[in-house]
């Protein structure tokens, strides 16, 4: 399986869209802010879901509008509360690039690479994001451990489990938006000269990403 190396277009597009649409979510939370009725329980739910639409907007900025400033972890962290699986889904980036900043490059990846790990996650857990620019990324998704039925499971998409396995890049240019994260993390890795591949274990499989 091979993606060609050049997302530019996709992430001019995407920064775009972030760009324009950030406009109108600013206005709509900044005049909720200077509304007074805050007793009212609508109007409190109408400012969660301003907050939450700009936090969204922040991670699809930074996760698909390409590269744009170095970050720590804390600040991915920060990032993926907006992520559509939060707080279903919690992320763990303690161990990722330990006190340094990520670089700008390799910023997008990161995100994109704890999103799809929260995929693998349908009935939540926490999702574990370790390693360094030079030594590489490892995804852990980690399922919640109570003893609910069907809980304890870790569920890697089908696609991405396809295109793993040599799966023409045309099935992953075909697949729905709900899919996206796996064939367009592939394509970044190969803009950095990156793999991926599924690690062994008994319990739930990593997701390993660096130098091909």
């Amino acid at each position: 399986m091979s993606f060609s190396p050049d997302t530019r277009l996709a992430r001019i597009l995407c920064a775009r869209l972030c760009h324009d649409l950030g406009g109108a979510v600013g206005g709509l939370t900044g005049t909720l802010d200077l509304v007074r009725s805050a007793d009212d329980e609508m109007m409190v739910m109408a400012r969660e879901t301003g907050v939450a639409l700009r936090q969204r907007l922040r991670l699809c900025a930074a996760a698909w509008g390409g590269p744009t400033a170095e970050h720590d972890a804390a600040e991915l962290a920060d990032m993926l509360l907006g992520s559509p699986a939060s707080p279903r889904v919690r992320f763990d980036l303690d161990g990722l690039a330990p006190g340094t900043l990520l670089p700008a490059a390799i910023v997008p990846v990161a995100l994109n690479a704890a999103l799809l790990g929260a995929e693998a996650l349908p009935r939540g857990g926490t999702v574990v994001l370790s390693g360094t620019a030079e030594a590489g990324l490892v995804v852990l998704p980690q399922p919640h451990r109570a003893p609910a039925p069907g809980a304890g499971t870790v569920s890697w998409p089908p696609l991405l489990l396809r295109l793993l396995a040599g799966a023409a890049a045309e099935e992953g240019l075909a697949a729905g938006p709900r899919q996206v994260v796996a064939p367009l993390l592939l394509a970044m890795l190969a803009e950095l000269g990156w793999r991926a591949s599924l690690g062994p274990g008994p319990g739930p499989q990593p997701l390993l990403l660096g130098a091909a």
